[in-house]
């Protein structure tokens, strides 16, 4: 493959038309060879006929002739025959085997290929007619084929053919060619572009991208726009380095000159343009600087004329870490080099002065050292407490910023983001390298792009947080909903604080609160809509003593079915708020919970008991016995509503292993779908849509809670048409003592 590509033009433009050259060359070549076959089948078709045409006509005069032994009119015929473009010679052949035979004399104005002739001669054979009159043959009348004439056409349309075929591949190089190298050849734009960037040119002709085809259009606007967001940091960058007091000059990895501030220029008596492009060497020579390190350094002085001048250098390093060039910093420091030499002049007049003093006074001089040996030795051990404080103060946020499940976004006094905590890419899947240095406009852009249809929202606007968070929902793949609010940051170093929250759970507890309360409105409504109606007749109409008990009766049983509805959800309230706080936990024999369950419960009428199968070792749980037998009385009671047809409603316990215990109630009913059975828990949900069969809806929620409440777990088999089997799994325990 490498053998293959080195084979290949490193011109894109001429790598376009060597594919483009060979896709239609092979077409081309291809459509050739099926137009050969084509015409040559056709040719040799077409002769075979005309040949046949042609014999049937001669047939009847030679016939004629033959009859009455006229040998004249026959060669005659044989001669006109032959006059044909398409025969080489016509023969009579009679019994007695005389031959009569015209041969043509001339040939065809092109040579054809012997080969072709050849293979044009062993696909067509002489054709013969018998002549035949009055049931007597007379002989025999062939005519052959010109086969030269017929390769002479078929190699002319081949040449044809061919000249079409090389013509309009090398037209269409052509016309494809001139195309290619006006729109391709537009991507030398990028590199004269590249090239006037990298010497640090003013003036940037953006590239135009009318002409260009559509990609190139795009591309060239993200070149312009790249180029010109150098020119804009380059411009801010030298307006930045004119405003700074000391001569700074950026070096590219070889050691050249590409920016220089004014102050540099002075500094060193040179003009800032001569300056670019010049090796860092040639223009301080003093420093002995080599391009090839990589190393920075700091506070070397030299003289240049009267100045005394201190230099500093930095390398720079790209994102991979690889050394991409230096920043060399310059200052004047004359006045400051006369004072310190001032300063070391007055502090040597000022030793010999103590040492003089020192050998008038003896060992006097020492207490001087000593007290200012302590002084520094104290200040040193200041300044270290000061910073072990603040390396724990700022563990201490980094901790309490890391464990927060809120994302928290800091301006610096320029109103751009300087810091970003660790929740923030977690909440909006925005990763801290593309919001660290934001402005406003920039973070709120970013924002708004996560939003569920973006462009659906209103513009986000951080200052409009400051009134009122703002409520939003993200997009995928993490669907949150989000509140924006945004706060004082209380300095000037950190002006403002972006806070974001995550209210997901909260907004979900407030639409199932509010599913909640309007599903239980609807099926209070229910019973309260028929008691208020049967109640209104009473109150205006007379009935009679059975009708008006009749009445009275329907409103009692919609009364119950009120109140029932209220009693579970009740139930559910308080094992939801209280959380098993109010159970009375305690171990309990299963075997005798279930006894007294099934005896407690009243069998529907008509309807048999429940068959109860127990383990044959006694099963201890630590459960709250009221609750469970609650639990159990539900399931028994559905087990029995939602088998109408009869059929029998079994119980059994039955060991696990050594840790769990299964309670299971099954009845022979009506069963569920899959589709019923994960939402048969959900509250007010029936698996009977018909109203037929009594029941509010509750039951197997409070199951469910119950079981759950107690460290164990619900777990239902169904299937239509036979039955519904709930299993009860809870932890076993030890028998208690005694």
């Amino acid at each position: 493959m490498s053998r293959f590509t080195a084979l290949l033009p490193r011109s894109l433009v001429r790598r376009v038309l060597l594919l483009y050259v060979a896709s239609l060359a092979l077409l081309v070549t291809v459509a050739f060879a099926v137009f050969i076959v084509y015409e040559f089948g056709s040719t040799l078709d077409d002769a075979e006929a005309d040949s046949q045409a042609m014999l049937a006509t001669l047939a009847p005069v030679v016939a004629d002739a033959a009859v009455i032994g006229d040998y004249d009119t026959i060669k005659r015929t044989l001669d006109r025959a032959i006059a044909h473009p398409l025969f080489e010679r016509a023969t009579f052949i009679d019994l007695k085997g005389g031959r009569l035979e015209v041969i043509r004399q001339d040939h065809p104005d092109i040579s054809p290929p012997a080969w072709l002739v050849k293979r044009i001669a062993a696909q067509l054979e002489p054709v013969n007619a018998p002549i035949n009159v009055g049931g007597r043959d007379y002989g025999v009348t062939r005519l052959t084929l010109w086969n030269e004439r017929l390769a002479a056409d078929i190699w002319q349309a081949t040449r044809v053919a061919l000249l079409f075929a090389v013509v309009g591949t090398l037209g269409g190089g052509v016309l494809v060619g001139w195309p290619l190298r006006r729109w391709l050849g537009q991507l030398d734009r990028v590199r004269d572009l590249g090239e006037r960037l990298r010497l640090g040119g003013q003036g940037l002709q953006p590239m135009r991208t009318d002409e260009a085809p559509l990609e190139f259009q795009r591309t060239f606007e993200v070149v312009n726009q790249v180029a010109a967001s150098l020119q804009a940091e380059r411009a801010q960058a030298a307006v930045t380095l004119a405003s700074i007091a000391e001569g700074v000059a950026t070096l590219n990895r070889a050691g050249v000159v590409v920016l220089a501030n004014p102050v540099l220029g002075r500094l060193l008596g040179s003009d800032n343009a001569a300056m670019l492009g010049q090796p860092i060497p040639q223009l301080l020579p003093e420093l002995q600087l080599d391009p090839a390190t990589t190393d920075g350094w700091r506070g070397r002085r030299f003289e240049r004329g009267e100045r005394v001048l201190e230099a500093s250098l930095a390398p720079v390093r790209s994102d991979q870490g690889e050394p991409a060039g230096a920043v060399i910093v310059l200052r004047d420091v004359t006045e400051q080099q006369a004072l310190e030499d001032r300063l070391r002049a007055e502090l040597e007049a000022r030793s010999h002065a103590m040492e003089a003093m020192s050998e008038m006074l003896g060992s006097a001089g020492s207490a001087p050292e000593g007290m200012r040996s302590g002084a520094i030795e104290q200040l040193s051990s200041q300044v270290g407490d000061m910073v072990t404080r603040l390396r724990r103060q700022t563990g201490q946020l980094h901790a309490i910023f890391n464990l927060s499940p809120d994302g928290f976004i800091a301006f610096d006094a320029e109103r751009r983001v300087q810091f970003v905590s660790p929740a923030c890419a977690f909440l909006t899947m925005l990763s801290d390298r593309n919001v660290l240095g934001q402005d406003e406009p920039g973070l709120e852009a970013l924002l708004q792009s996560r939003f569920a249809q973006p462009d659906m929202q209103r513009p986000l606007r951080l200052q409009e947080l400051r009134d009122t968070p703002r409520i939003v929902q993200m997009a995928k793949p993490m669907q949150r909903i989000l509140s924006l609010a945004l706060h004082d940051g209380g300095g000037a170093e950190t002006p403002q604080l972006l806070h974001i929250r995550d209210i997901s759970q909260q907004f979900e507890l407030d639409r199932l609160k509010s599913e909640f309360m309007s599903t239980a409105a609807h099926e209070l409504r229910t019973p309260m809509t028929s008691i208020y109606g049967f109640v209104e007749l009473l109150l205006h109409r007379e009935f009679s003593p059975e009708r008006h008990r009749d009445l009275l009766q329907r409103v009692h049983r919609q009364s119950r079915a009120m109140i029932d509805i209220l009693d579970e959800l009740l139930d559910l309230s308080r094992i939801e708020s209280r959380r098993a706080l109010d159970f009375q936990f305690q171990p309990v024999c299963l075997g005798e919970l279930l006894r007294q369950t099934l005896d407690d419960f009243g069998t529907p009428p008509g309807r048999e008991p429940p068959a109860l199968a127990l383990a044959a070792e006694p099963l201890w749980v630590h459960v709250d016995a009221s609750k469970l037998g609650q639990a159990l009385r539900n399931l028994l009671s559905n087990a029995y509503k939602y088998s109408p047809g009869g059929g029998p409603v079994a119980m059994r316990l039955q060991p696990v292993d050594e840790e769990h215990v299964d309670i299971e109630v099954q009845d022979h009913g009506i069963g569920m779908t899959p589709e019923e059975l994960e939402h048969v828990t959900e509250r007010f949900y029936r698996a009977d849509r018909s109203g037929a069969i009594p029941g509010t809806g509750l039951g197997m929620a409070i199951v469910k809670e119950i079981i759950e409440l107690m460290d164990g777990s619900l777990e239902l088999q169904s299937e239509p048409g036979r039955g519904t089997t709930a299993t009860l799994r809870l932890r076993r325990i030890a028998a208690p003592a005694g």
